[in-house]
């Protein structure tokens, strides 16, 4: 399906404004410098739709490209790192995915010679990369964002679980992004009548104990898209199944792993996105002061029957004939 995927928005990559160039410039190697916080398979799907995206318009490793992955291991300072080494190749454009990357690669590029065009971000306005979200910047810096669904995730729990009360979380404070999110779904909780419980980690070898004092207290776990608690999700998985908790989450690759059910943006077409909306047009010589902030609004319901039945929940047809995706295993 991916390569269909690809295959099918080759024709709509070259698209342009009149006199723009709609192809790579025969016998130019372009230089992408792309990284991310941390190896996790969210993060590793939208930077796989990417590529794919690049190459179905042309740009083509070992040919005419040359993409420079980095992986910062969950530290900022790694972030900023990597952001002074792609500066000092001279890439051609700097895609920093998820925010802290994105803040270390602004930081340092804003106002230089390199466009900046950042994703897998959740709130850029709040993350500190852009003022506002429906102009261009003005600067060498634009991107893509995708604001969370909490209403419509905390609608799906309460559907699902008429009787839960409690919804505990577990997020990393330090992470603009997930403060976000934890803000608007316990906003949205709330709302609902629902009693909330969150316990912060600052790093991933915290989330076990994090989740562990959980039990107990709350009827359903839910997870924003964190990439500190994405990292470490086997152990939440681990503590969920041994207490039977439901798993609910924005990240849609984990219903894959055990989770419950998510509504959120498919990644893999999340990362096509991104590179078709922004960064192929500035890599072809659009300018980013002039390309106003992509929101990628797209969003998909994901459910596992069987984790939803190894937690003692019933996913009713009316709500599997909603899944863009189900999975029994």
């Amino acid at each position: 399906m991916k390569r269909l995927y690809a295959a099918a928005i080759a024709l709509c990559c070259f698209a342009g404004p009149a006199g723009a160039q709609t192809g790579p410039v025969p016998g130019k190697t372009y230089k992408v410098g792309y990284s991310q916080i941390v190896d996790h398979p969210a993060l590793n799907a939208i930077r796989q739709g990417f590529q794919d995206a690049l190459k179905a318009a042309g740009f083509v490793e070992g040919q005419n490209l040359v993409f420079e992955y980095q992986n910062a291991q969950g530290s900022p300072n790694n972030a900023r790192n990597i952001a002074e080494k792609f500066v000092a190749d001279g890439v051609d454009i700097l895609t920093p995915c998820t925010t802290p990357n994105a803040q270390a690669t602004v930081k340092l590029a804003r106002g230089g010679k390199i466009p900046v065009v950042f994703g897998c971000i959740t709130n850029p306005v709040d993350a500190g990369l852009i003022s506002t979200f429906d102009q261009p910047t003005g600067t060498n810096v634009t991107g893509q964002y995708s604001l969370p669904p909490a209403a419509e995730i905390m609608s799906l729990i309460v559907e699902l679980m008429p009787k839960a009360k409690t919804i505990g979380t577990v997020y990393n404070g330090g992470e603009s992004n997930s403060v976000s999110t934890e803000k608007l779904a316990k906003a949205e909780a709330e709302k609902r009548g629902l009693k909330w419980v969150e316990v912060q980690v600052a790093s991933s070898a915290e989330v076990k104990s994090a989740v562990d004092s959980l039990v107990g207290r709350v009827d359903v776990i839910f997870t924003p898209q964190d990439n500190t608690v994405a990292s470490a999700y086997d152990a939440i998985l681990k503590t969920a199944r041994g207490a039977k908790l439901p798993l609910f989450s924005t990240d849609t690759t984990t219903v894959a792993r055990g989770g419950v059910a998510s509504f959120g943006v498919d990644e893999y077409k999340e990362g096509v996105a991104w590179a078709k909306e922004l960064a192929i047009p500035v890599l072809l010589g659009r300018d980013a002061a002039t390309l106003v902030p992509f929101y990628y609004k797209d969003r998909e319901l994901y459910v596992n029957t069987a984790a939803a039945s190894a937690a003692g929940v019933t996913i009713p047809p009316a709500v599997l004939s909603r899944a863009a995706k189900t999975f029994k295993d």
